[in-house]
């Protein structure tokens, strides 16, 4: 692994976090993985450390995601960005990113959040797939919290997003999805409408 010189603090918090956190460098080598990893990949930390990313990534999804490195890699900040992994068993891991390069330690800092539950035909989603597929990757998160019994506001505290921006997302969701409110949504996820 990289040096990190004063950055231990930064790695205990990453190790604590419930999404998984990825460092890489600007060949692609995996240098830091979090706890998290293990549990999503199936592997241990030790072993992924070392690996070039790419290797993980499923072959149907290799070119989107040198696409999306190189986006990283020249500086632009990304979010939302979907692809998939190939778990230790042999099964696909679908991850949602955020990462932005970090200049001074010339790494790519990742933040993924396991959404295979999310995709069509797996048995955790049981809703229409042009339900899901209306909808851009940011607005995903929300809209399977509004399916739930929280609040926007707990919406908001979830999510990490600020209460005008649940709002603006929810309102967007409504209207790509041609319903007036909560329960016209319901509906229309249970194929009633």
């Amino acid at each position: 692994m990289t040096a990190f010189t004063g950055e231990q603090a930064l790695l205990d918090i990453a190790d604590r976090s419930d999404k998984n956190v990825f460092l890489v460098d600007a060949a692609g080598v995996i240098q830091y993985v979090n706890r998290h990893c293990s549990a999503s990949l199936g592997y241990a930390a030790s072993d992924l450390v070392g690996v070039r990313m790419l290797d993980l990534v499923v072959p149907a999804d290799r070119v989107m995601t040198m696409r999306e490195a190189q986006r990283v890699l020249s500086g632009e900040r990304r979010e939302g960005f979907e692809n998939r992994y190939r778990h230790r068993s042999g099964a696909s891991v679908h991850f949602r990113w955020s990462a932005r390069w970090l200049e001074t330690n010339q790494l790519r800092f990742g933040v993924a959040r396991d959404v295979t539950a999310w995709q069509p035909g797996h048995g955790g989603l049981l809703l229409p797939e042009a339900v899901v597929n209306a909808l851009a990757s940011p607005e995903r998160d929300v809209f399977f919290l509004l399916l739930t019994s929280l609040s926007e506001v707990q919406i908001a505290e979830r999510t990490g997003l600020a209460r005008d921006e649940v709002g603006h997302r929810v309102a967007s969701i409504y209207r790509k999805l041609r319903v007036s409110g909560r329960l016209a949504l319901f509906s229309l996820c249970l194929g009633r409408v």
